[in-house]
Formats: structure tokens, C-alpha cells, sequence
């Protein structure tokens, strides 16, 4: 290693650091990498504790700082560079001193400089520790809190530290698909970082499924093989599609505390009945207006099952139901009227899950449809109203879409009174007389595209074997674009007017001597 050091063997590797809301590169995290062609490959896990072993740490880390700064010198934009410190040189009061004095003759910018640390950095006395992490703040150098939940920070020295990054380790990230325990650890972390006013990377990200659960908890950056293995800088500097940027020092993300109280609000006041319940199907929590409902206070509902108050006989099949919803990860409406107070509610129960789809309780919303259970009641007793009156008329509606297809048909005079509307029509086709059946038709489809009134006559056969005229006539309802919406028609019985008609025709064709005849004929014309 001493060798090594002395012929510059040690070379920066760049890791991408990804903003998780575009997927922009913001900056890098460096990573040493021991190259020589005559050894085998030797990893940081194994030569970084031997460095710090026997003292190498600190030209180790002079070679890796200075080399990563003048190599990011060609990089496009402003993406800031992320250093992993010792814990052992935490503890030395000169470090700040020694970094400065290191990075300020490449000429790379301070304030795109962070510098990381990980959990074991703060044991013991972390008197020093502060005492140069601040110094680090003071000229612009971030600090970030590396591997945050593998160690033995305490929550009153994560306070004390005025961290602007916290890091996720890679052990969560990696096992939260298929591990609650640690997807529940991640989503703790990015709150509590959060809502300290911190930035949140998340390390080692492999998969799409990993990225989509972060994006959802809210995690600001991410890293890992996912987004790109560590690089030498040129390869870097031709595989970077745009100029980058650098970390938003605070973010711009709502946090999950600043998401709990929001949603709290909202469920405090929602126009609606809200309630949640676990897997054990007990009430977890129910606002206001669902305990309205149930009859008692929110608080001698919580904790208590959603079966509790039903009948014996009814609390085995409601069990059974809400388990099935639970397992088929489904939803369930049903209606429910409360005789005694004379309401009516649309309940819904639906399955909850997580980012993976285990299944986390149960969702359940009641809605009051009183209102619109009468509204129905009334509009149905219209509508009864209505078919009796037309079934009473002498004339039947009929109704067509806007390509002439017709697709209501009232039943009258005892004609087209089946109750399938198909039937109706088809029925009604086939009582016409088949020489006006093809020629109504024609008629019909080459008036459409005026848009304008329709009439026509046509001879149909009633129940009784008698052939009728009717008349058949259609206006068009165009909606407020001035599109045509609908066809609405009526056909009205003419036969006595056809008969009458004829009539006149057969006395006009008498001879004008008849008087009587010439005077019926005046008479009608």
C-alpha cells in the first residue's frame, strides 16, 4: 500500500448521484479503487480498514481528494462531489485544515464539496467531530450522515449535527421488496430526515421496483447500479447526456410529516365518513362523521372490531366478507338505511396496500345518499308516470342516434309491446309493409346529413290483420356546440285521413252533373 501510494496507484471512481423527481445526474459520490496491472483487484472493503490500520488513511485520502477534484474539473455542469471520510480522521482536529489545503489548488469550488461521515464518527466524545463539521459548513462544504441506521447515532446528536444529507444504507434499500420491516425503515428515515429540513439519498438502488417505492415515500436522490456503476472520469465525461446540477441544499419535497398533518386535516373534515382498520379487522382510526353513524364517540370505537355491534348471526358472514376483500386486494360498495334514523349511506370497503401490494389494512368510506335515494324514488314514480302516458297516446315516440339508428321505440295501440327494446324495434320493422320497408329506409338515410325535420308514410299491419297508414315524422336536438346529439320522432295513425282522402279523390273523378257530389266535393276542398 505504501508502494501504491507513492506511485499514485490510487484512482477516484464517479458514482452517480440521481434526482429521483427527473432523473438528472446532480453530482457524484468518489470512490477509491486501487489499479495495478501486477495485483490481483484489491476493494475498498479490504484496504480502506488497512489503511486506517497502520496510518495511510490520510495520504490515501489527500491522492483520492485531489484526484477527484481536478478530474471534475472537465465535467459539464455543476455537479457537486461527494468524499467518504474515516471515522479515525474525525477525530483529528486538524482535518479541516488538511481538506481545505488539499482542495482549494485544484480550483474546484468548495461550495460543491461534501463531505461524508458515517454513524461510528459520533461515538465517544464527538466534541472535535462538531467542532469540524462546522468549520466545513462555515466555507459552503456540505455534510452528509453516511449509512444512517447501521450504527449507534443517537437522535439528539443527529439534531446536534447540522447535517444537510442524511444516507440511506444499502441494506433497506436492497430488501425492501420483499422485507416490510424494511420498507417501513426506509419510509422512517426519509420523515425524520425530512422534517429536520434534510436532503435524502438513498444508496445501492438495483431495481425499477426499489426507485418506484422511493420516488412514492418521498426520497429526494438515489444512487446505485441502477443509475450507473462507478466510473473513471472519462468515461463519465462521455456518458453524461446534459450539463448537470448541483443538490438542492434544502427539499422541495413535502414531507412525510408535512403529508401526515395535511392528510390528517383533510380526514378531520372530509365531506364524507373516512375509517381505517388493521388486518385484524379492529378500527385503527374513524373521523367524526363515521362515528356519527356508528352511533358513539370516535373514541369508543378505535381498538374496537367492525363487528362488535352487529347481530351474532351476522358477524361470521361479515368477517368472511371483509377477509376476502383483504385477499383479493378488491373493493366492496353496498347500500345501508338506518330505519331508526332514517338515513341511507353508500358504504365502501377497500383493501390497502403498500408499494409492493402486501396488504395493510382496510380503507372504509360511508357516503349519505339519503338524498339521492329520494331524488330516485321520485324520478322513478316521473318516469312510471310518464311510460302510463304514453302507452295512453294514440301515437307512438320513437327516438334514433345521430347515424339514423333508432334505439327506442314506445309500445302503443298494442303494437311493439315486448319488453326488450330490441324486440320492440324488430317487432315494429317487421310489421311494415314490405313494399315501404326498403323505400322508408332510403328515405331515412339519404335525409341525415340535412340535419332538417323528416316525414314520411308507411303502411303497417296492426294486431287485429288490418293494414294502417301511419305518418312518421322527426325533428333533430343538437346539444350547446350545435352538434347533433339525438333524433326524436312520433308516429300518428292517418288511416281515417288516407280513407278520406280517397273519398275525395273518387267524387272528384264523378261527373260534374251530379250536384249532390259536386257539392261534398266544394265542400271538403
Amino acid at each position: 500500500m505504501k508502494d501504491a501510494l507513492r506511485h499514485s496507484r490510487f484512482e477516484p471512481a464517479f458514482q452517480p448521484l440521481v434526482d429521483m423527481s427527473n432523473g438528472l445526474v446532480v453530482g457524484f459520490e468518489v470512490l477509491a479503487r486501487w489499479v495495478d496491472p501486477a495485483l490481483p483487484a484489491i476493494g475498498p472493503v479490504h484496504f480502506i480498514p488497512a489503511a486506517e490500520r497502520y496510518g495511510l488513511i490520510g495520504p490515501l485520502t489527500r491522492q483520492i481528494l485531489r484526484k477527484g477534484c481536478t478530474e471534475a474539473l472537465q465535467f459539464p455542469g455543476e455537479p457537486i462531489l461527494a468524499f467518504n471520510l474515516s471515522p479515525i480522521q474525525f477525530r483529528d482536529p486538524d482535518l479541516f485544515d488538511f481538506v481545505i489545503a488539499v482542495i482549494e489548488p485544484t480550483g474546484f469550488p468548495l461550495r460543491r464539496v461534501h463531505i461524508e461521515m458515517t454513524e461510528s464518527a459520533l461515538t465517544g466524545d464527538d466534541g472535535v467531530a462538531l467542532a469540524t463539521v462546522q468549520r466545513f459548513k462555515s466555507v459552503g462544504i456540505g455534510v452528509a450522515l453516511d449509512d444512517f441506521g447501521t450504527g449507534f447515532a443517537s437522535l439528539t446528536r443527529l439534531h446536534a449535527f447540522p447535517f444537510e444529507t442524511l444516507k440511506i444504507d444499502a441494506s433497506f434499500v436492497q430488501t425492501m421488496e420483499t422485507d416490510p420491516g424494511s420498507r417501513k425503515i426506509v419510509a422512517s428515515v426519509i420523515g425524520l430526515g425530512q422534517s429536520l429540513g434534510m436532503t435524502i439519498v438513498a444508496e445501492g438502488v438495483e431495481t425499477e421496483q426499489q426507485a418506484t417505492i422511493l420516488r412514492r415515500l418521498g426520497c429526494d436522490i438515489a444512487q446505485g447500479w441502477l443509475f450507473g456503476k462507478p466510473a473513471a472520469a472519462l468515461e463519465i465525461v462521455r456518458s453524461l447526456p446534459s450539463p448537470t446540477g448541483g443538490i438542492q441544499r434544502k427539499s422541495t419535497r413535502v414531507s412525510p410529516l408535512q403529508r401526515f398533518h395535511q392528510l390528517e386535516a383533510l380526514y378531520k373534515d372530509a365531506p364524507i365518513a373516512l375509517g381505517f382498520a388493521d388486518l385484524d379487522l379492529s378500527y385503527v382510526s374513524v373521523n367524526d362523521r363515521l362515528a356519527q353513524i356508528l352511533g358513539r364517540p370516535a373514541a369508543d370505537i378505535v381498538g374496537h372490531p367492525i363487528t362488535e355491534k352487529l347481530p351474532a348471526r351476522h358477524k361470521l358472514a361479515m368477517t368472511r366478507l371483509l377477509q376476502r376483500i383483504i385477499d383479493r386486494r378488491s373493493i366492496k360498495s353496498h347500500e345501508y338505511s338506518d330505519g331508526a334514523m332514517a338515513r341511507s349511506y353508500l358504504i365502501s370497503c377497500q383493501c390497502v396496500c403498500d408499494d409492493v401490494g402486501d396488504a395493510i389494512g382496510l380503507s372504509i368510506t360511508a357516503i349519505d345518499i339519503t338524498q339521492r335515494k329520494a331524488a330516485q324514488v321520485a324520478l322513478k314514480a316521473d318516469e312510471e308516470h310518464f311510460r302510463r302516458s304514453v302507452e295512453l297516446s294514440p301515437n307512438v315516440a320513437w327516438a334514433a342516434k345521430p347515424s339514423g339508428e333508432v334505439d327506442y321505440m314506445s309500445p302503443a295501440l298494442g303494437i311493439g309491446e315486448a319488453s326488450a327494446m330490441a324486440d320492440r324495434i324488430a317487432d315494429w320493422y317487421a310489421r311494415m309493409h314490405e313494399q315501404d320497408r326498403a323505400r322508408v329506409r332510403q328515405e331515412w338515410l339519404a335525409w341525415l346529413p340535412s340535419q332538417r325535420p323528416f316525414s314520411t308514410q308507411f303502411r303497417i299491419k296492426w294486431n287485429d290483420g288490418e293494414w294502417r297508414w301511419v305518418l312518421s315524422r322527426a325533428k333533430p336536438f343538437f346539444n350547446s356546440r350545435g352538434q347533433l346529439e339525438r333524433w326524436y320522432g312520433v308516429i300518428s295513425d292517418i288511416s281515417d285521413q288516407k280513407i278520406l282522402e280517397a273519398t275525395v279523390a273518387q267524387m272528384a273523378s264523378l261527373p260534374q252533373e251530379n250536384a249532390q257530389a259536386a257539392q261534398i266535393l266544394k265542400l271538403f276542398r
